[in-house]
């Protein structure tokens, strides 16, 4: 079978504020984890929470105009604990971002079933991240169909003797004004996922201190962008985004401002990737540990050739 050649995928070290004026209009969609408030020392400064909202709406300009008109943007991050109280730098980021133009489409949450274990006086671990959906319109590119998923086993005893209420719309027995035709369903073999998404955490963090699962980024590029679009991560870390981006044939770039990040994103776009075939989809990364990919469904892969399918540069320094 006819295997696809993979697009192409860029890694780029220094400041993404300056780098995406050259891709002004021209991406579909930026997918990203920015740097937790205080958890990165040497990256962007480590931001304290309280300058964290001045210090984002930095990047807004260059993020907004490097996206199209139907472009989306995809935030991934969490709140920080200070003094045993949550600061809400997080709500108030995206916030702001509103007040610049940004449409809040939708506030999607990763549910982590293996959180980090621990003990905390008041409070229990953290289970869930933010994945905030921003974009330039109200209506951006949304492709549903492509996250679907299967119907599950329910339809088989659900659907074998229907009752008069279940072949037209009826309302719920209490009353609330909500009501389904069961019958719709008859034949039906996917449905559309929920905004909550099930992800298990990376056994192994790969060189960087906060390395998201593949399938996370890849849930919102088969959602958000369209086939040969243009993927951005402009905090890239380890370049998982651009594991999930060639994995579906998308084309990417990937910045960080972290030298040695950015060598860890080429070694595993080179040595972790893999080649999606014509009719199916394959694995981003070949995981082990707790990373289990669950989009994916195909079984066979082919490696990237060894010749760098990835272009790698390092701005340079002024003297």
């Amino acid at each position: 079978m006819k295997i696809e050649q993979p697009k192409n995928c860029t890694v780029i070290c220094g400041d993404s504020r300056k780098i995406l004026s050259d891709y002004a209009g021209m991406v579909d969609l930026i997918v990203t984890s920015p740097p937790y408030a205080d958890a990165r020392r040497n990256h962007y400064d480590s931001i304290h929470p309280d300058k964290f909202v001045k210090w984002f709406l930095t990047f807004h300009e260059p993020f907004y105009n490097t996206l199209k008109p139907t472009g989306s943007l995809v935030l991934n991050i969490k709140d920080k604990v200070v003094d045993g109280v949550r600061h809400r730098y997080v709500w108030q980021t995206i916030e702001a971002l509103s007040a610049h133009g940004w449409f809040a489409i939708d506030d999607y949450l990763w549910h982590k079933p293996n959180p980090m274990p621990g003990y905390w006086p008041t409070r229990l671990s953290d289970g869930w991240e933010y994945c905030f959906h921003l974009s330039k319109s109200a209506r951006p590119y949304f492709n549903s169909d492509a996250v679907r998923k299967p119907i599950g086993d329910w339809v088989e005893s659900r659907l074998t003797k229907l009752g008069k209420n279940d072949l037209t719309r009826q309302n719920s027995g209490n009353a609330s004004g909500f009501g389904r035709d069961i019958s719709k369903w008859i034949g039906k073999e996917t449905v559309l996922p929920s905004n909550v998404i099930s992800l298990a955490l990376v056994g192994k963090n790969r060189g960087h201190p906060a390395v998201f699962p593949v399938d996370l980024p890849l849930f919102f590029i088969k959602l958000l962008c369209p086939p040969d679009g243009l993927v951005v991560d402009p905090f890239a870390g380890s370049g998982s985004t651009g594991l999930a981006a060639i994995s579906q044939n998308r084309r990417c770039v990937l910045i960080d401002n972290n030298e040695t990040y950015c060598q860890i994103a080429e070694r595993r776009l080179i040595e972790e990737a893999v080649i999606p075939k014509l009719n199916g989809r394959h694995s981003a990364t070949q995981a082990t540990g707790l990373e289990q990919p669950k989009l994916l469904d195909a079984s066979i892969s082919k490696s990237l050739p060894k010749d760098k399918p990835v272009r790698y540069s390092i701005p340079k320094r002024k003297t």
